[in-house]
């Protein structure tokens, strides 16, 4: 059972109105490494997880995911700006905006600009009334295909430690190029949210070790071995698979189905 609280899990508060900073936050609301596939990843995930432990960081960590979400949304909106007034209450509201230096009227059509020159905006104008749409930054829709989920809790592991470290990456993008103080203020609490979570999923993939159903994972002849087929470098020297791991340096022989598993007879380089 879900419920939900009207309160932000941390507070947004853009300085100014910008369609052209919303398309870009909307990367993360409904693109491939955003919080929505997050959310979805580690829920879905968390059926079928045999650790009470593990089942239940998934749950926690895939509802926080909702309440970042909740707020990329609310930037977005913020920086979009209410939907169009009445064009019969227009007029007469060339106010001056002291943090723009510029009438009302002059921030529109600058603003209209912005929209008028990205079709994402377009969008989230005309069928979005301003808010969002469950799109990346470049209108692309979202995709059931962004969802990593597999019957391997490892393997599950894993791609959440990976998309953990892709959101940060792109978390600190938008920092970089959207010069906003109030979204840089929740870009900077995002970005050590998915510092924790990346943390978390750590100390599952270390606790999870012990319960994959192939014990014998990494002990047979192909899986000891290093590929160095690409020439020159300095890979085998620097990463070894075991103490008595070989290098790969051309074609195999053997059978790999009854030879990796046991077999009598181990595949040997040609």
């Amino acid at each position: 059972m879900y419920i939900h609280q009207k309160q932000l899990l941390f507070p947004v508060q853009v300085r100014n109105q910008n369609p052209s900073y919303a398309a870009a936050v909307l990367e993360q609301f409904g693109g491939a490494n955003g919080e929505l596939k997050a959310c979805l990843q580690y829920f879905v995930q968390s059926f079928a997880t045999p650790d009470p432990a593990i089942k239940d960081l998934l749950l926690d960590i895939s509802t926080e995911e909702i309440s970042h979400l909740e707020m990329v949304g609310e930037c977005i909106t913020q920086f979009m700006g209410p939907p169009d007034p009445d064009p019969s209450l227009m007029g007469g509201q060339d106010v001056e905006m002291a943090s723009e230096a510029m009438t009302l009227s002059q921030a529109e059509n600058s603003i209209n600009q912005m929209i008028n020159s990205n079709s994402t905006l377009q969008k989230s104008v005309i069928l979005g009334g301003h808010g969002p749409l469950l799109t990346d930054s470049s209108g692309s829709p979202f995709s059931g295909n962004f969802i990593n989920s597999v019957g391997d809790l490892l393997s599950n592991l894993q791609s959440n430690l990976a998309a953990e470290l892709r959101a940060r990456k792109v978390y600190e993008e938008l920092h970089r190029h959207i010069a906003d103080p109030g979204a840089r203020e929740m870009f900077d609490f995002l970005i050590q949210r998915e510092e924790a979570h990346a943390s978390l999923f750590e100390e599952a993939i270390e606790r999870v070790q012990d319960m994959q159903p192939e014990a014998s994972f990494g002990d047979k002849e192909y899986s000891k071995m290093y590929p160095d087929l690409s020439k020159g470098g300095p890979g085998a020297d620097q990463f070894k698979l075991s103490p008595d791991a070989r290098v790969i340096s051309g074609p195999f022989s053997g059978d790999p189905d009854s030879d990796t598993f046991g077999g009598p007879n181990p595949p040997m380089p040609q």
